[in-house]
């Protein structure tokens, strides 16, 4: 069945809604907003709001729909739950929320935390729609570009997380329909399996994203590296459009065929990852650190994920550049959210200074001894070494890890039962400093930008999907993988294999908010995978679970408010 209208908004996610969709937010102040620019303030306001609600809980740190804490509505912060815990890479000790049963894969409809990722997602959405459907800003081609492609990756999540949620393009008081039902091959009255319904679901999103991006592209900004000075730094242009349909046709043959690799789209994952390596944009690396940062003990890596990255060079390399000043951008589940929830107080970063802020001490966040592999061969020689300690044996720049405890603590390389932010080594990855030695705008909140798109996923997705076409032996992908090794000054080897790609994922990406999804693509996460890892699905050892948590459910909240939504496959009602 065709429909032709995309209505309505979801009912509980949309009535929790309490910010002001007019309202404009802060952290667009450092460039995302043009005050010369013709639209009227309710447009740009509107405008503003799309892009905060990436990275932002709300309007004057309230949250955009009703929760008891703000900092957990946040989009990046949900991400790390739920594309991060789960898998190989981190695992939280926290009870709060379901945490640490996402970190057992023993999520369900009831999780907590789940329906706050549902409705940020949904929030985003509803400020999408509103901004697209409003006439005064279909005048700035432009704009209307940049905000087509955040409602397509808002999407993009959705049909990643859930693969078949409720689907709506235009506001209304009306109970929403799901992704499956605006697929061509279903008919009304017809009677079909969750299994079914929820691969229409995924088919439709895959197509609807896709034709989103492609038909935003031609409008946007062309592709050019900013930094945060410059009045374009923060907006999306066409190597944001590229690494999001790299990154969408990489995953084809999940969302398509239910497996990862049987993948229809191998050549053009390739080919608009290769667009950004062509482009302006670039790997940042020793030819573009400056002598000042060199001589302060840092390493190209490290400037990625540092207080001043807007400023210090690495910019090169953020595809989308989520903006966050200790002045104008306060919250909690930000880039503030990386360093303190990773951090405690005792941690110090690769040059033994602390983390650039007195939020340091979360204390949740860990990664798992099997993710340690990636680096070590015996990963028990990180522990009781200090992170500065551990670049000092010079096997990989990416290995930022704290294997000391405390005066009261001994840190532990074992996870044990979860109970401790000391059992499991940490990681200092992000801080709050300046490789100049600066000072911050805030001692607490931090000026960290959060590099959501980075040219290095370019280069690891044109490998692998280079392998696909043409094998394993192909020198040009063995090319792009030596690359993103001689930044972090690892050895290169002779050839590479698919499963050294999904590796090298995980050292280059880990903690970004990536993790699952690669795992899924690769069959290595629910089903029948030989791979596991330290509590995957609750055994001390690892242990298999079901290929439908590939997906997760939809929250129970929204299956009982809305009548139209049938929970997806292998879940209960």
């Amino acid at each position: 069945m065709k429909l032709n209208k995309f209505k309505t908004i979801a009912p509980a996610a949309a009535l929790l809604l309490s910010a002001s969709m007019s309202s404009c937010m802060a952290d667009l102040d450092k460039g995302n907003i043009d005050p010369n620019v013709s639209a009227s303030p309710s447009t740009m306001g509107l405008y503003s709001k799309c892009y905060a609600g990436l990275i932002m809980e709300g309007n004057d740190g309230n949250a955009d729909f009703t929760i008891d804490d703000a900092g957990k509505s946040t989009l990046l912060r949900n991400l790390f739950n739920f594309n991060e815990l789960p898998t190989d890479e981190a695992i939280c000790w926290w009870s709060d929320g379901g945490l640490a049963e996402i970190g057992y894969n023993q999520y369900n409809a009831s999780t907590a935390t789940l329906k706050f990722l549902y409705y940020r997602l949904m929030s985003n959405i509803a400020f999408d729609n509103s901004y697209l459907n409003n006439d005064a800003a279909k005048e700035d081609k432009t704009r209307y570009a940049e905000v087509r492609v955040i409602r397509a990756y808002n999407y993009f999540l959705m049909l990643d997380f859930f693969g078949d949620p409720a689907f709506v393009t235009e506001s209304s008081a009306n109970s929403p329909l799901q992704a499956h039902t605006y697929n061509d091959k279903f008919e009304a009255g017809n009677s079909y399996t969750r299994a079914e319904l929820l691969q229409m679901g995924r088919e439709f999103l895959f197509n609807w994203v896709k034709n989103e991006l492609l038909a935003a592209e031609p409008d946007l900004l062309e592709a050019k590296p900013e930094v945060d000075t410059d009045a374009d730094y923060g907006r999306i242009d066409k190597g944001t459009c590229w690494l999001l349909l790299s990154r969408l046709y990489l995953n084809a043959g999940t969302y398509l065929n239910n497996d990862g690799q049987n993948n229809p789209y191998w050549d053009k994952a390739l080919e608009y990852a290769e667009n950004i390596i062509k482009s302006p944009y670039a790997l940042f690396n020793d030819d573009k650190i400056k002598p000042e940062a060199t001589a302060n003990g840092y390493k190209p890596y490290d400037l990625l994920f540092m207080g001043d990255n807007g400023s210090n060079g690495a910019s090169c390399e953020a595809l989308l550049p989520l903006l966050q000043d200790g002045d104008k951008t306060r919250g909690y589940g930000g880039s503030m959210f990386y360093v303190a929830a990773l951090w405690n107080e005792s941690m110090k970063t690769v040059v033994d200074k602390d983390a650039g802020t007195t939020g340091n001490n979360w204390s949740g966040m860990r990664v798992r001894p099997t993710f340690l592999k990636k680096f070590f061969t015996d990963p028990t020689v990180v522990v009781g070494k200090t992170a500065k300690e551990i670049r000092a044996m010079n096997i990989d720049d990416r290995a930022i890890f704290w294997g000391k405890g405390d005066s009261k603590n001994e840190r532990t390389l074992e996870l044990g039962d979860n109970s401790s932010f000391f059992m499991g080594i940490a990681t200092p990855k992000w801080n709050n400093n300046y490789s100049t030695n600066g000072t911050p705008h805030d001692s607490y909140n931090v000026d960290t930008d959060f590099f959501l798109f980075r040219v290095a996923e370019a280069y690891l997705n044109a490998a692998e999907a280079e392998m696909h076409l043409h094998g394993e032996g192909s020198a040009k992908a063995k090319d792009y993988i030596d690359a993103i090794r001689k930044r972090a000054h690892a050895d290169v080897h002779e050839s590479y294999t698919l499963n050294d790609v999904l590796d090298e994922r995980a050292r280059e990406l880990y903690c970004e908010g990536i993790r699952r999804t690669d795992l899924i693509r690769f069959n290595q996460f629910g089903g029948a995978a030989s791979y596991k890892w330290e509590l995957k699905g609750g055994s001390a050892n690892g242990t298999t679970f079901d290929k439908t948590k590939n997906v997760y459910p939809l929250p129970s909240s929204e299956t009982l408010a809305n009548k139209n939504l049938t929970q997806i496959d292998g879940y209960s009602e």
